[in-house]
């Protein structure tokens, strides 16, 4: 699980040569980046605070003028003086030059979808990520089919409310190219614990993800929900001339079972002495008697 996989230093790889372009697609638009965290590979990672209506993030190696914000359903209302560009919303968000940026619900609650790209006439390369937000909102169902980029890793599906990822559970991504399942393309997993490995679509485009149980409990929790690893899926592919590189990155969280066994045990047996202790006051009464 924790070997460095020939597939992960060939997508590293292709990362490295893509950033070194000096490209952003974006005409004269000034670069937006972040630091380098945990991983090479490109992240929009969430800055910690308690907002129900609003989340803030920052872009970790990867230059964007713009985010691609998507919200769930096909009315959801959208930040004041942006129109719809299509029955199903979507809008640009402006990182400042640390490569930050807020995502508001707009009292739209649910999944709400974040896409960065950083393109050239050489290469294509994404950063992906997903955001609940608590407020009553549609189902993600359409959002996740819909295309938003050539080359895509998308959860099949996000984890239901008020629920996550978590160890020792196993979840479908699927890789979609042009829209279309991607058969036989290596998706690699690395997490902020160190743990890297490595899976294969099937004729479906899916793979089957089995976090591994690796978070360590002292670690300090997001948000109050707990101690967290996060992670980031990734794959590349070649056509038509270009070099592709797509990444989607979460968290996932301790096992639902992790330090309640004690607990459970515990509770089993007193529960077990208080069901006994009548049983063992009759037997002394018979005694005396």
């Amino acid at each position: 699980m924790r070997l460095i996989t020939t597939g992960l230093l060939c997508v590293c790889a292709g990362l490295a040569q893509a950033a070194g372009s000096g490209h952003n697609g974006h005409g004269d638009a000034p670069p937006r980046g972040a630091p380098r965290a945990w991983t090479d590979l490109p992240l929009i990672e969430v800055v910690p605070g308690r907002d129900r209506r609003q989340a803030t993030f920052r872009l970790v190696n990867l230059e964007a003028a713009s985010i691609k914000a998507f919200a769930p359903g096909e009315r959801a209302p959208l930040p004041e003086g942006v129109r719809f560009k299509s029955k199903r919303p979507s809008w640009d968000i402006l990182p400042d030059f640390n490569g930050r940026f807020a995502l508001q619900s707009q009292g739209v609650g649910n999944y709400h979808w974040l896409l960065a790209r950083q393109e050239s006439p050489e290469s294509v390369i994404v950063a992906s990520t997903a955001h609940y937000f608590p407020n009553p909102g549609p189902a993600p169902t359409d959002m996740l089919a819909r295309s938003k980029s050539e080359l895509e890793i998308a959860p099949a599906p996000l984890p239901r409310e008020h629920n996550r990822y978590r160890e020792n559970q196993a979840h479908r991504f699927e890789v979609r190219f042009q829209g279309a399942p991607l058969a036989g393309a290596t998706v690699s997993f690395t997490n902020s614990a160190g743990t890297r490995t490595q899976f294969v679509s099937d004729s479906a485009g899916r793979v089957r993800v089995q976090f591994p149980e690796d978070v360590q409990p002292a670690a300090t929790g997001r948000h109050g929900r707990g101690p967290a690893n996060s992670f980031v899926l990734a794959v590349a592919h070649d056509a038509g001339g270009r070099h592709y590189l797509t990444a989607f990155n979460y968290s996932y969280g301790e096992d639902g079972y992790t330090g309640r066994s004690l607990a459970w045990g515990g509770g089993f047996m007193a529960l077990g002495s208080l069901i006994a202790l009548p049983l063992i006051v009759r037997r002394k009464e018979s005694k005396r008697g």
